[in-house]
């Protein structure tokens, strides 16, 4: 009987192992399946993160292979599905090759990344593509090591910025070679801007003599005076399109008739922050 006790009570501490063992099972299984669930969570969170940006992005390992990438990436290099994470750079760049979008040598292209990658050293340039695009490029390094390169197609932008510049060329041409003097002056302190070559010979001084300065420095008080009131009546007015004859004492050139055509610059229910004088004298004003 005291065996068959002892037996008993060792299958019930069997039992009662196996059932705390089951226990701890399904403990760790659902334990899993919360890790399993926060991990696609935040995969899920990074990806709609990444593929929402409007540049393209690519994350590298030490070794130059594809740890993600985004939509915007693929669209940038035209890039097939077959090229995913776990893919190598140099796949991408033979791709590019056959595409058309890379002209360099892929092994020196490589070598520099997995050096700049090596030393940790954040870097910024622009590429031309062969089609004419522009793309600009950030990477930076990656905590825990690898690479993050971010790709901005800034082709539009580089053009606007091109078209911009001739534009500012022609006018400070135009501005520079009209007959017309063209003054300009901010409009809280009356201090001078800028003047352009017809002006520097009006006044009889260079413009590194005249910007900065304001009327009282440069002329007589009564010609400060007269230069002042105009600005005030130019300030009530807004705008002044009819033109003002005025006899002006030049510091230089002695007294002068001038012509002068005065305006206001600023958007829209803005307070003006500059004027702009357009001043002309002729040999038959200075005899009036």
């Amino acid at each position: 009987m005291q065996h068959f006790r002892d037996a008993m009570q060792k299958i019930l501490e069997l039992e009662q192992l196996e059932f705390n063992t089951a226990q701890q099972r399904d403990a760790a299984i659902t334990q899993r399946d919360q890790f399993n669930d926060k991990y696609q969570a935040k995969k899920w969170q990074l990806s709609a993160a990444i593929n929402s940006m409007p540049q393209g992005l690519i994350m590298l390992d030490g070794r130059a292979n594809v740890v993600a990438m985004n939509n915007n990436y693929r669209r940038i290099y035209n890039l097939p599905e077959t090229i995913r994470a776990g893919s190598t750079l140099e796949k991408i760049l033979q791709h590019r090759i056959k595409s058309g979008l890379f002209s360099d040598d892929i092994a020196k292209h490589l070598a520099a990344i997995v050096d700049r990658i090596a030393r940790r050293e954040p870097t910024a340039y622009e590429i031309a593509l062969n089609d004419g695009r522009t793309i600009n490029i950030y990477e930076r390094p990656m905590d825990g090591g690898g690479w993050v390169s971010v790709h901005e197609d800034v082709t539009d932008l580089r053009h606007g910025q091109r078209m911009l510049e001739r534009t500012e060329r022609l006018l400070a041409t135009i501005v520079e070679n009209v007959h017309e003097g063209i003054i300009a002056k901010d409009a809280r302190t009356l201090r001078y801007l800028f003047v352009n070559k017809a002006a520097e010979k009006m006044i009889g001084m260079s413009r590194a003599e005249i910007v900065g300065r304001t009327a009282r420095e440069l002329f007589s008080p009564e010609a400060a005076d007269l230069i002042e009131r105009r600005d005030r009546q130019l300030l009530a007015q807004k705008q002044q399109f009819e033109p003002i004859v005025d006899t002006i004492d030049s510091p230089v050139r002695g007294r002068r008739v001038i012509c002068a055509r005065r305006l206001q610059i600023g958007g829209a229910g803005e307070q003006p922050h500059t004027f702009v004088t357009m001043v002309e004298m002729g040999a038959d004003r200075e005899r009036q």
